[in-house]
């Protein structure tokens, strides 16, 4: 279902409805929307800010009904919250891992004018809204998409114009979260004060998101950085009571962001200040967009609902989201009360005629299957006949080039055989004249004679005569070594005595290659 679900939807729409910013969100692209328009294939969804949330852990006895749980953490948090009785509010909870007895939940609770409010130009404006969550809630995405180590403790402090907030959590589970007074507005406010004037808003907040704490314009970081310094200060009280009300010994990594964008040197000054191993915030979800920086909020909701959507219902139980939402789209038909009675009355009829609409159908069906088959059969007849000339020609084709190949091989081996004679004869001819008086010169080099040279075609038999054997052999060797490149045989059968003049003769016998 996960898969399927996912695929229903062709984009997330992410709407901040406290600053009036959108982004669509279809693949991995991100772009800002500038006007919204509602479309059923899109997902859309938004979140509450902390300011306006009561968040705190409750717990009720085991012994509860399943179906009764919800009265009771309602009746528990108008008695230990101390909840207006005349106030109408939006309950919210979802079961934790508790050290006391009974079961422990954490409740997140909206009053209900406040969410008419807040929400009203936004439901004017889009049909249906799928997704409602706590702002709080949104850092789980950094452990579903395993930017963020679970087995640690984070913080993260994010400055926007209408809510600043310090969020923590602990082994991927949200923990607890605190709003905190100085707002990017009051930030502004508060430093025009301090100036003694009033500067142009758009100005101050462009340094801030240019430069933050390490800009050039001396008067600018001076003051600043002593609001910064203010600021840090009291949140350092946050810290201090977090770690002694949830026994945190260590708080491993501090993310300091905002709306604006990463506020250059409040991370390395909150360091200092806090003693806290602290980094600014802009995580890569691996979205594309044209635009340098988008709000960490939209990112993360979109991460949420992503993730949500592919889980489906195999979505773990701790990764199910809190949803304020009162304006759901309508299950799909088959799951509403009135599709079931619909579906339930159309089987009933459905069934008592099955029995003669089965004929009736199933003679239709076998007819129209008739029909469809006679006429493929026309079809193919016509391809096969189609086929059958088309591999008759190639068959004739094929004959013709076989024929003119044979032709062709004809010509090829006559030709061939041509140029190994003729490169026989121009290259590996020996030339018997040159032949000849090279044997010559070799006999006189060892004062030998001939007194007759036979050849035929590169055999050569020399008659030689000679003072002694030694110089016949000598003579032997010295070809064998200046010619065994061209000498296919040199032999010798005899050398012996002439009585009729007492030289050493013998007839050497030279094959060329």
């Amino acid at each position: 279902m996960g898969e399927s679900q996912e695929s229903a939807f062709e984009s997330v729409i992410t709407i901040n409805s406290y600053n009036h910013s959108s982004y669509r969100c279809t693949g991995d692209e991100c772009r800002p929307i500038e006007k919204l328009q509602f479309k059923r294939s899109n997902y859309y969804a938004t979140f509450i800010a902390t300011k306006d949330l009561i968040i705190s852990p409750l717990v009720v006895s085991r012994n509860i009904e399943e179906e009764d749980i919800a009265g009771a953490i309602e009746e528990k948090a108008y008695e230990e919250l101390g909840l207006d009785v005349t106030t109408e509010y939006i309950f919210e909870y979802k079961e934790i891992e508790g050290t006391s007895e009974g079961r422990q939940f954490e409740v997140f609770i909206f009053e209900q004018q406040r969410y008419d409010e807040t929400f009203e130009e936004l439901r004017s404006e889009l049909k249906y809204i799928d997704l409602i969550t706590p702002a709080p809630l949104l850092y789980k995405s950094l452990y579903q998409k395993r930017i963020l180590d679970k087995k640690r403790v984070h913080a993260f402090l994010y400055f926007t114009s209408y809510d600043t907030t310090l969020t923590f959590y602990q082994d991927g589970e949200y923990l607890y979260s605190k709003t905190i007074k100085d707002t990017l507005i009051s930030i502004y406010d508060r430093y025009c004060e301090t100036l003694g004037k009033t500067i142009d808003e758009k100005e101050f907040f462009n340094i801030l998101k240019k430069d933050g704490l390490k800009t050039t314009d001396l008067e600018f970081q001076e003051n600043i950085t002593k609001l910064f310094n203010d600021i840090f200060l009291s949140i350092n009280d946050v810290f201090i009571y977090t770690k002694r009300a949830y026994d945190i010994n260590i708080i491993d990594e501090v993310f300091i962001g905002s709306e604006l964008g990463p506020i250059l040197g409040a991370d390395e000054y909150a360091s200092t200040l806090l003693g806290l191993h602290t980094t600014s915030m802009n995580f890569d979800f691996g979205l594309k967009s044209d635009e340098w920086y988008i709000d960490q909020q939209h990112l993360m909701l979109i991460e949420l609902v992503k993730h949500s959507l592919e889980s489906g219902e195999e979505e773990e139980e701790e990764d199910v989201i809190i949803n304020f939402s009162q304006y759901p789209r309508p299950p799909i038909f088959p799951k509403r009360a009135s599709g079931q009675f619909i579906i339930s009355l159309i089987a009933t009829v459905l069934l008592a005629s099955a029995y003669p609409i089965y004929f009736i159908v199933a003679s239709y069906v076998l007819d129209v299957r008739n029909y469809q088959l006679k006429k493929e059969e026309g079809d193919l007849n016509k391809e096969v006949t189609k086929y059958r000339n088309l591999i008759a020609r190639k068959i004739s084709e094929f004959k013709k080039v076989d024929t003119e190949r044979k032709n062709l091989k004809k010509i090829y081996i006559g030709k061939e055989k041509t140029l190994i004679s003729v490169y026989n004869k121009k290259i590996r001819y020996h030339l018997k004249s040159n032949q000849m008086a090279i044997f010559a010169t070799e006999l006189s080099n060892f004062g030998l004679m001939s007194d007759e040279m036979i050849s035929r075609d590169d055999n050569y038999s020399i008659s030689i005569l000679g003072k002694n054997d030694q110089n016949i052999t000598n003579l032997i060797k010295d070809i064998t070594n200046k010619y065994s490149d061209d000498i296919k045989r040199i032999d010798i059968n005899d050398i012996y005595i002439d009585g009729n003049s007492s030289m050493y003769r013998g007839v050497l016998k030279v094959d060329l290659k």
